[in-house]
């Protein structure tokens, strides 16, 4: 029942449930994490392309230029993760000695509403059509054969002639796991019940979770738990090993894991990101597994039992020296080719092991704080340093307009530039930022009156009319002495706030004005307007 609840609510929500902030995304969906990952894709594809024809026969056979490399993304939520991947791995890629090995991304998610918002999604059609992206129904919970709907191709075991990269991030902690305990040197299996003191009429109301309490049921269990070898000798080794504590076991990740190291062919990377516990000594001493409630639920995963089970198949599990703060990264490769994985493991060593994506991250919330005490080359450092994230972006906004009256020429053209910036990295799902709003301000705070109506004109069109945006419009419109135009955009605002005070002030004006020069015109007509 606690699975089905999880899955009605992704299913009813589509894309809602990250567009009204329900379900966390930005410490996975930022551009800093998608350059990180990009950077190490483009690692894995270099060692890849390094094994040498002549080798067909081999365990690794040489890259078959038949067909694309595939990245494919589990639970790819907004979308926003991806086109962020797409925009910094095509940003470098395509000027690289690899460019002509042909690689296609491929979004996935079991929802049928989310799979069909990210089709008409204007900023995927593109890469759509460049052959880039692709899309297709996946079950992570019972993964099969992946249809993919844009280029009608079947990825089926026997049929992928290429390596796979697989990226899951918060996928492992929202999917089915088993939960464990030890004690007295004895493996238990936790069995739960989900108690209401509250009438529950509708068993598929998402806010079932809210109002439920778990128990947890502890029944004597072998260490011959599963119908897979390599599964159980994980849980011998943990029964073994630890004493006294609670563990979960990702069985449904893992054998989402497992199905696609067959597709891959024994050649596959997994890149992910969660919550989680990523070492041995991080599993003592634990209690019951607590859910994570928003609109959804989540769990800490455990990351060490994925890293086994790798190791187990002969692959290599690559994670950092310390220890996380928010988010554990970490990859897992299959495969042996003949050089091995040095161009990976170093990628991997510099994008995640040096500063990564939790670094980052944690770095974000001490600062959010602090923004404005920032100079304006401060706050441009860190814009660049972030990949152009429109959220720190938006938290910039108003410390960049205090410093626009004393920047030097040369800071506002490279604050020009980083707007530019913003804009090209942005992904929108309707969400109540608006981001072409705050940078048509910005703009039009630097005088450049025409960008700034373009960015009015992207902010209706995807936040929808609002008498602010209007009545900015109007003021651009004034500033270029287009007086009709000002007094068509200020009289929209007023018609949707009627009491907007400053608009009824600076219409009376327009109005005065456009009159006077209706009156010159008549007593002149040869005066150019």
């Amino acid at each position: 029942m606690l699975w089905h609840i999880q899955r009605q609510f992704f299913e009813q929500q589509g894309v809602n449930a990250w567009r009204q902030g329900i379900v966390p995304q930005y410490v996975t969906s930022n551009p800093h994490i998608a350059n990180a990952y990009a950077q190490i894709v483009f690692g894995f594809l270099r060692d890849c392309a390094a094994v040498r024809n002549g080798s067909e026969g081999a365990a690794f056979p040489p890259l078959d230029p038949s067909q694309p490399v595939h990245i494919i993304e589990l639970g790819a939520g907004s979308g926003r993760f991806a086109y962020h991947f797409l925009k910094q791995f095509t940003g470098f890629f395509h000027a690289s000695a690899l460019s002509d090995v042909p690689v296609r991304y491929v979004m996935t998610d079991f929802a049928q509403r989310t799979v069909d918002y990210w089709r008409q999604h204007p900023s995927l059609t593109p890469f759509i059509a460049a052959g880039l992206l692709d899309i297709a129904l996946f079950d992570a919970e019972a993964p099969r054969e992946l249809d993919l709907l844009c280029s009608e191709n079947r990825l089926a075991p026997g049929a992928v002639k290429n390596p796979l990269i697989v990226i899951a991030n918060y996928v492992f902690d929202g999917i089915p796991q088993d939960s464990f305990s030890i004690h007295d040197g004895r493996l238990h299996e936790n069995l739960i019940s989900l108690v209401s003191t509250q009438s529950a009429p509708d068993l598929d109301a998402p806010d079932l979770l809210r109002r439920i309490e778990i128990s947890y049921e502890r029944r004597p269990a072998s260490a011959e738990y599963y119908d897979d070898p390599d599964f159980n000798q994980i849980l011998r080794v943990y029964q073994e090993r630890l004493s006294d504590t609670t563990f979960t076991f990702p069985c449904a990740g893992l054998r989402c894991l497992r199905f696609f190291e067959r597709l891959a062919g024994g050649r596959l990377m997994l890149l992910s990101a969660d919550k989680g516990y990523d070492r041995e000594e991080s599993l003592l001493g634990l209690g019951d597994p607590v859910l994570n409630i928003h609109g959804s639920f989540s769990m800490m995963v455990n990351q060490h039992a994925i890293a086994q089970y790798t190791m187990l198949r002969g692959g290599a599990a690559l994670q950092t020296a310390y220890r996380h703060a928010s988010l554990c990264v970490a990859a897992s490769l299959f495969g042996q080719p003949p050089g091995g994985y040095r161009e990976t493991r170093q990628a991997f060593g510099e994008w995640v092991a040096k500063g990564g994506p939790d670094d980052f991250f944690t770095l974000k919330k001490a600062l959010e704080g602090q923004i404005a005490d920032f100079s304006l080359q401060q706050l441009l450092a860190y814009l660049r340093l972030s990949g152009w994230d429109a959220s720190i972006f938006l938290s910039s906004c108003p410390t960049f307009r205090a410093h626009l009256e004393t920047a030097a020429p040369p800071l506002r053209q490279e604050l020009h530039r980083a707007i530019m910036q913003v804009w090209n990295m942005y992904y929108p799902i309707g969400e109540d930022d608006d981001v072409p709003f705050h940078i048509g301000m910005l703009l039009q705070a630097m005088g450049l009156y025409p960008e700034a109506l373009e960015f009015y004109e992207h902010s209706l069109r995807l936040c929808g009319p609002d008498p602010s945006t209007f009545y900015n419009s109007g003021m651009c419109h004034y500033s270029l002495r287009q007086l009709d135009a000002a007094l068509a955009s200020i009289q929209r605002a007023i018609e949707l706030d009627p009491s907007f005070e400053a608009a009824k002030a600076l219409r009376i004006q327009l109005q005065a004005e456009v009159a006077y020069r209706t009156s010159q015109a008549s007593t002149d007509p040869a005066r150019p307007d």
